[in-house]
């Protein structure tokens, strides 16, 4: 038995196909929803039977552990609001024996209406299933599981609905840009002009970006822009 994991910001219009993808993993779905969320996420959540907690948001890492704490079973699947379970997926967890501590699963990014292949972002390889006694997220921004014990890397795909267009990358990019910024001390005028360059070179030639089209190109260059909004900001208040 596991139990699902999600949380949520304004994520009415996502949810559903999140949920739907889950309908038949469990029947513990515990939705923690951020305390800003300002549409109708909760009653979609409990439309679909979810339990619904909201919490006063902190980090990613500690709204995550949260829900992880409300859960009735041992073993979380811990989604994203705009992430789906593939109908493969679904079936391979299904028939696993759970004697591992963790289970990692390949993620497709869909950013700006396209799969993205290259440019970083694939593959894009997440612990999402886990014995929670055996884990837990750390990390502000960008948070990660960490896990003591064995991870086996599962076949099958979570679906992630990310970055719908530029204006839902640069919505995001500041709230992350600005987490990032207040756990860094001291301002870098190296990093701040090689972190950017660096980042647009590993992601648009080494990690072949290039082979995305302009999707590549454009993604590569938001990435070198995040860089440069981070320590513009440590900057600013140093």
């Amino acid at each position: 038995m596991i139990s699902v994991c999600i949380v949520a910001r304004d994520a009415a219009t996502l949810l559903p196909q999140c949920l739907e993808s889950i309908r038949d993993l469990t029947r513990d779905i515990v939705i923690v929803i951020d305390d800003r969320t300002r549409d109708e996420t909760a009653r979609v959540a409990q439309k679909y039977g979810a339990r619904v907690l909201f919490h006063r948001f902190i980090d990613y890492a500690d709204q995550k552990n949260f829900a992880v704490t409300l859960a009735l079973h041992s073993w979380i699947l811990s989604l994203d609001a705009d992430e789906s379970v593939s109908p493969l997926l679904a079936k391979e967890i299904s028939q696993l024996n759970f004697e591992v501590s963790a289970y990692s699963v390949p993620r497709h990014n869909i950013i700006f209406r396209k799969l993205i292949h290259h440019t970083n972002w694939d593959p894009d390889n997440v612990v999402r299933l886990f014995d929670r006694t055996k884990a837990i997220f750390v990390g502000s921004v960008h948070e990660q599981v960490v896990v003591n014990g064995k991870v086996i890397p599962l076949k099958h795909p979570l679906i992630h609905q990310n970055y719908s267009n530029v204006e839902d990358f640069i919505t995001r990019m500041n709230t992350y840009t600005t987490y990032e910024s207040q756990k860094i001390k001291q301002f870098s005028v190296l990093n701040l002009f090689f972190q950017p360059v660096y980042d647009f070179g590993r992601r648009y030639i080494w990690h072949a970006g290039f082979l995305d089209g302009w999707h590549g190109l454009f993604l590569s260059y938001l990435q070198a822009v995040y860089h440069i909004s981070v320590w513009v900001k440590v900057w600013q208040v140093t």
